[in-house]
C-alpha cells in the first residue's frame, strides 16, 4: 500500500513498494509530485514522476475543484459543506473531469449520463434555452437553477447554462422547498462556479468540429497579490457553429470573471460576475408523419428548416452579479451571505406550425415575435452553528432568503405564411408582423422565506436531518396596455426529515421524506385563487463509498406524489348547469400526480487508471387523479428506463505514456407526447473519445453517437430528431 502526505489539496506520493501507485494516481496539471531518490545502483532507472493534480478527498471541499469524476462532497442538498455519505437524500454531482473529458458544451450533455435527467424534446433546443424532467416531472417552468445555492430564477428560453463556466454541476433529485422555497417536486440544478486558485493556472484551447464548429475557450486564475489575500479567475469562451438544421446557427460569446478577498483567515468574499450572449433560432421539430410514423411522400430530411430565413432568431443577451461572504465569529459559529443579480434581455422571432395538409407533404405556418425582459436578485443569509455535545455533533443552519423577479414580455403576431413543402421547400414567404402587440405583460415574483435545518450524527454512526421551512409567495401580473392586474398570494410550510447510518466498511442505508410547494395563478368558478400544489417524496436508498476506492454508489427507490393539480370543474360545464347560469372551462384543484421508480448511480476512479460511470432509472410517472380524458396517462417527455455507461482509461506509463481512452453507451426508453397518443420508442447511442497529452499540450477527438444512429429523441407537440454523428477535435494548452 502507497503511503499519502498532503499539501495544498494535492496528493503527493511517499516512497513505497510499488511505485507504479504514484503513476496510477496521475491527472494533468501543473504541482509537481516531490522528487524520489532513484536507484543508485542505476542512475539511467531513476525514475521521473509526472505532474498530477488530484484533491485528495479529505480536503475537496462543497465549492472546489474534485480532481476525478467522483465527488463526495456537496452543499446542494443541505446548504453545508457536507459529505454526501452522510445525506440521506440523491444528488448527483458531474465533475469538470467529467465535463472535459466528455466534452459536454450543453447542460443536458452534462447530464446525459445521469440517472432519472432527461432534457425536454431531446435536447433540441439546448442551444438557447433549459428544459429538463426530474424523476419524471417538468422542472422547467418552476425556475429550478441556481448559481452556488442563490436562485437564478430566469425563463425557460431565457438562456442556457454555459457549462465551461462551472466547476461542478449538481441536481438534487425531489422535492427541494425546505431550502429553496417554491420548485416543481421533480427537484432542482445547482452550478458551482469557478473560483480563484491559489497556484497560477493557465488555459487556452481552441476547438473546431462539425457543422464548422469553431470555438475559443481560455481560463485564467492566480494569486493578486504576494500575500495570498487577494485572488482572481477568469474563464470565457467564443463559439462560432452551424447545427445539423439548416439555417441554424450556434454562435455564443460567454466570461464569467471572479475576484476574492481573504480580508483575514475567518472574513472571506467572492465576488462573481458573468456575460452571456448567444444567437441560434428555435426548432420547432417535425410533424410525426413523416419523421416518427409512415408519410407516403417519404422521410421528411433531419435538416430540413421549417422557419424562414433571415427571419427567424433566437437572440440573448444577459449579465449575472453577486457576491459569497462568509464570516466565522469562532470555529463553531459562522455567518454567510449570497446574492445574486440578473438581467438578461431575448428577441425571438419565430414561425410556429399547424397541422400537414390533405396530401402530407405540407404545412401551414404563421409568424410571431417576442421581446422578453427578465431580470431580478436573490439574496441568501445564513448562520451556521456546530455543537458537540458527548456522542452527538450538529451542525444547525438558521436562514432567511428573498427573491425578487420582474419577468416582461411584449409579443406580436404576424399574417399567416405560404405554407411549406417539407419534401420541396421554397423560401421567401413574405413576414408582415403587426406593430400593434397582442400582449404586453409584466409578471413580477416575490418570496420570503425562513428555514430551520439540523443535520444531527450520533455516536460517529447514526445521522438524522431535520428541517423545516415557511414561504410567503406572490404572483402577480399587470397588463401594461390595460392596466389590468391579477394578483395571487400564497404561503406555505414545508418539511423534511431523513435518517441514515454508517456502517464502517463504507454502506449507508437512508430514509427520507421531503415536501415541495409550487404557486399557481387564476382562480376558479368563484373567483377563489388556486392553492400552490404541494408534493412529498418518500425515498428509501443505500449510498456506498468502499473504504480503500475512490467510488461512490446511490440505490434508491422513490415514491413521488404531487397534489392540488388542476382538473375539469365537472360541476359547471355548459351542458351541466341551465342557463344563463355562467358555465365554460372552470378547474378544480382535485388532480393528483405520482412518480414511482428506482435508480442506480455509481462512479469510481480506480487505480488502475480507469474512470467508470454508471446510471440506471426506472421511472413510471401517471396521472392519478382527474376529472378529464388525461387519466392514468403518462407525463410526456420522461422515458420509462434510463440506462447508461461511460468508462474512461489513460495510460501512466511506459511509450504511450498520457494517452486515454473513452466510450460511453446511452440508452433511453419510450417516452410519451402530451397527449400519449405518440409515443417514441427507445434508442441506444454511443459515445468515444480519445485524447493524448505531451508535456502541456492536451490533444483530444470526441465522437458522440458513433455509429450516426437514426432515432427520433422526442416527441411532444412536435417530433425531434436525435443528434447525429459529431466529431469535436481540441487542442488545449496549460502553462
Amino acid at each position: 500500500m502507497s503511503l499519502f502526505s498532503v499539501r495544498g489539496g494535492v496528493r503527493l506520493c511517499a516512497l513505497s513498494a510499488s511505485m507504479s501507485a504514484c503513476f496510477a494516481l496521475a491527472q494533468t496539471t501543473g504541482n509537481p509530485l516531490p522528487a524520489t531518490p532513484s536507484d543508485p545502483t542505476n542512475a539511467d532507472n531513476a525514475l521521473t514522476l509526472k505532474t498530477v493534480k488530484v484533491v485528495d478527498s479529505a480536503l475537496e471541499s462543497a465549492a472546489g475543484p474534485v480532481g476525478s469524476v467522483v465527488a463526495k462532497r456537496s452543499a446542494t442538498g443541505t446548504k453545508t459543506d457536507t459529505p454526501l455519505r452522510e445525506t440521506p437524500m440523491s444528488i448527483s454531482v458531474i465533475t469538470r473531469e467529467q465535463i472535459d473529458h466528455q466534452k459536454a458544451d450543453s447542460l443536458d450533455q452534462a447530464f446525459e449520463y445521469t440517472a432519472g435527467v432527461f432534457s425536454l424534446g431531446g435536447g433540441a433546443n439546448r442551444r438557447g434555452s433549459t428544459g429538463f424532467t426530474i424523476r419524471g416531472f417538468n422542472v422547467t417552468g418552476s425556475a429550478p437553477l441556481y448559481v452556488n445555492g442563490s436562485k437564478f430564477p430566469i425563463n425557460s428560453l431565457s438562456g442556457a447554462i454555459e457549462p465551461y463556466g462551472y466547476e461542478r454541476l449538481e441536481v438534487l433529485k425531489g422535492p427541494a422547498s425546505i431550502l429553496y422555497g417554491q420548485a416543481a417536486p421533480g427537484g432542482i440544478i445547482n452550478v458551482v462556479s469557478k473560483r480563484p486558485t491559489a497556484e497560477p493556472l493557465r488555459e487556452i484551447e481552441v476547438q473546431a468540429g462539425s457543422y464548422d464548429k469553431k470555438q475559443l475557450a481560455a481560463d485564467f486564475a492566480g494569486p493578486i497579490d504576494d500575500t495570498g489575500k487577494w485572488g482572481y479567475r477568469v474563464s470565457g469562451l467564443v463559439r462560432k457553429s452551424d447545427t445539423a438544421i439548416d439555417y441554424i446557427d450556434d454562435d455564443r460569446q460567454f466570461i464569467a470573471p471572479t475576484v476574492v478577498w481573504k480580508r483575514t483567515d475567518d472574513t472571506t468574499l467572492t465576488l462573481l460576475g458573468t456575460y452571456y450572449k448567444n444567437s441560434t433560432v428555435y426548432d420547432y421539430g417535425k410533424p410525426v408523419d413523416g419523421s416518427l410514423r409512415f408519410n407516403p411522400n417519404g422521410t421528411i430530411p433531419k435538416h430540413r428548416f421549417i422557419g424562414e430565413p433571415g427571419f427567424n432568431d433566437f437572440d440573448t443577451e444577459g449579465t449575472t452579479g453577486g457576491y459569497l461572504f462568509e464570516h466565522n465569529f469562532t470555529d463553531n459559529i459562522t455567518f454567510r451571505q449570497n446574492a445574486l443579480y440578473f438581467d438578461y434581455e431575448t428577441y425571438y422571432a419565430d414561425v410556429s406550425t399547424g397541422a400537414l395538409n390533405a396530401t402530407k407533404d405540407s404545412i401551414s405556418r404563421s409568424a410571431y415575435t417576442r421581446n422578453d425582459s427578465d431580470k431580478g436578485f436573490s439574496v441568501d443569509n445564513q448562520l451556521q452553528l456546530k455543537l458537540s455535545t458527548g456522542v452527538v455533533e450538529q451542525t444547525i443552519l438558521l436562514g432567511v432568503d428573498y427573491v425578487d423577479r420582474a419577468f416582461v414580455r411584449v409579443q406580436r403576431s404576424g399574417a399567416q405564411l405560404g405554407a411549406l413543402n417539407l419534401f420541396n421547400p421554397v423560401y421567401g414567404s413574405p413576414v408582415a408582423i403587426n406593430p400593434n402587440p397582442v400582449s404586453n405583460s409584466l409578471s413580477t415574483a416575490k418570496q420570503l422565506g425562513g428555514y430551520v435545518q439540523d443535520h444531527i450524527k450520533i455516536d460517529g454512526h447514526w445521522v438524522l436531518l431535520l428541517g423545516g421551512r415557511w414561504d410567503d409567495a406572490s404572483n402577480d401580473t399587470r397588463n401594461r396596455a390595460s392596466d389590468a392586474k391579477t394578483e395571487f398570494d400564497s404561503n406555505a410550510f414545508t418539511w423534511r426529515t431523513g435518517l441514515l447510518y454508517l456502517f464502517d466498511n463504507g454502506i449507508s442505508p437512508y430514509f427520507s421524506y421531503s415536501e415541495s410547494f409550487q404557486p399557481q395563478t387564476g382562480t376558479d368558478y368563484f373567483l377563489a385563487p388556486y392553492k400552490p400544489t404541494t408534493g412529498q417524496q418518500y425515498e428509501v436508498g443505500v449510498k456506498y463509498e468502499p473504504v480503500g476506492y475512490n467510488a461512490a454508489i446511490t440505490v434508491s427507490a422513490y415514491q413521488l406524489t404531487q397534489q392540488n393539480v388542476l382538473t375539469s370543474d365537472l360541476d359547471h360545464l355548459c351542458s351541466a348547469v341551465p342557463t344563463p347560469t355562467p358555465c365554460g372551462n372552470y378547474s378544480v384543484q382535485t388532480g393528483e400526480v405520482r412518480s414511482r421508480g428506482v435508480e442506480i448511480e455509481g462512479r469510481a476512479s480506480l487505480s488502475n487508471n480507469l474512470d467508470l460511470i454508471v446510471a440506471l432509472a426506472r421511472t413510471d410517472p401517471e396521472i392519478t387523479k382527474s376529472n378529464g380524458v388525461d387519466l392514468g396517462r403518462k407525463l410526456w417527455s420522461s422515458p420509462d428506463r434510463m440506462a447508461s455507461l461511460w468508462a474512461d482509461y489513460t495510460v501512466r506509463n511506459g511509450v504511450a505514456d498520457g494517452l486515454g481512452f473513452g466510450a460511453g453507451m446511452r440508452y433511453t426508453g419510450q417516452s410519451y407526447s402530451t397527449d400519449n397518443a405518440i409515443v417514441t420508442p427507445g434508442n441506444t447511442v454511443y459515445d468515444a473519445a480519445i485524447r493524448y497529452q505531451i508535456e502541456h499540450l492536451h490533444l483530444s477527438l470526441n465522437v458522440k453517437n458513433v455509429f450516426d444512429k437514426d432515432y427520433i429523441a422526442s416527441c411532444t407537440f412536435s417530433c425531434f430528431y436525435g443528434d447525429e454523428r459529431t466529431v469535436d477535435v481540441s487542442a488545449k494548452y496549460t502553462w
